[in-house]
Order: structure tokens, then sequence, then C-alpha cells
């Protein structure tokens, strides 16, 4: 079970309101969106060269014009494009970080301000290898993708059910339901936080 149809199709079972397909397939959406945003899981890790419009020592990266799915910078470091050989990680910092403990600006750091990316390298670049936490697609049943719903669909189901019985206020079916999505969550983390198992 994976595809959103699937998935709606299971909550309509779950809370016997077929009339409310317009409200499940919402749920479904924002459960979705909920179960991505419970951790941050290396499977919704993105990787990508970019390259500046000019080579210089200060850049700024407009996050939502290169990855409109954007949740969260993992990482960010040098890349040299013509001979495909990765550098260096910018140290990622928060904008009072900026400054060294003898207040003199630092190097090789980046750090999220608004909208933007800001980096200040020791070198002129032009080239970057970038990581970031994507949310899945949930725009529409035909372009719906989310590993979650392929691995793990009972995430969404019992958290979409949750929200329809919300909905109904039916507070004893609601609560039931969160439990349920709760250990399903707790599964997810289990099995998702690294690409390494031990």
């Amino acid at each position: 079970m994976a595809d959103f149809a699937s998935l709606v199709a299971d909550v309509i079972s779950l809370t016997n309101h077929p009339e409310l397909v317009g409200e499940t397939a919402l749920a479904v959406k924002s459960a979705t969106l909920k179960m991505h945003s419970t951790d941050f899981y290396f499977k919704d890790l993105f990787e990508t060269a970019i390259q500046y419009s000019e080579q210089d020592y200060i850049q700024v990266i407009e996050y939502r014009t290169l990855f409109p799915k954007y949740r969260s910078l993992k990482y960010l470091r040098k890349f040299d494009a013509p001979t495909n050989t990765p550098g260096v990680f910018f140290d990622l910092v928060t904008p009072e970080e900026i400054l060294d403990s003898y207040k003199a600006q630092r190097s090789n750091v980046c750090y999220v301000a608004g909208s933007v990316i800001q980096v200040r390298s020791n070198t002129p670049d032009l080239y970057a290898l970038i990581g970031v936490y994507l949310s899945p697609t949930v725009d529409s049943p035909e372009t719906y993708n989310s590993w979650i719903a392929l691995e793990q669909p009972y995430a969404i189901v019992f958290e979409a059910a949750a929200m329809v019985y919300g909905l109904l206020e039916n507070d004893k079916a609601k609560s039931a339901f969160l439990q349920e999505a709760a250990d399903q969550i707790s599964l997810l983390r289990m099995n998702n936080i690294t690409a390494i198992g031990s």
C-alpha cells in the first residue's frame, strides 16, 4: 500500500464515513507532512551540487528557489565541479556565531537567515554541495510521493483517522488512533534515523 487513494480508502474503512472523502483526503495529506516532520530522517535528505552566480568569498543561497519543499539545511561543503572533488564542510552556525572569540568574522561558515543561506568562505567559490531535508510531495493524488507511505503506511493512516474523528468530535476514537499513531512514530524513528543498522 503506498498510493494516495489506498491511504484514503484505509482511513475511510477505519472511520466508516465515506461521505467525508474530501476531509479524509486532506487529513491524509496533513498526516503525511506531520509524519515526515517528526524527525530528521535520512530518507528525506537530498544532496545536489549548486553553482553560484559568480565566484566570490561571500554567497547567498535562496533555498526556496532551489528547493520548493525545503525543510532544513543539513550541510554545505565546498566542491570543485571540474574535477568532481568534494571539499571541506562549512560550519553551520547561528547568525550570532559568525564572529570568533576575538570578534573577527569567521570563514568557512554558513547560517540560515530568513529565506536565504548566508555563506562566508576563505576561498572564492563558484560551486558547492548542499544537503537539505525536503518535505514530501502531497499537492495532489497524482503527484503524491512519500517513502513513509511505502514503508510505514499505518503511521499516516492512524494519524489521519484521528484527525477525522477529531472533526466528528469523537474524542475516544481520536485518542485511540493517536495512540496507534504514536506507536507507529516510535517504529518509524527506530528504523529511519540512521542509514546504518546496529
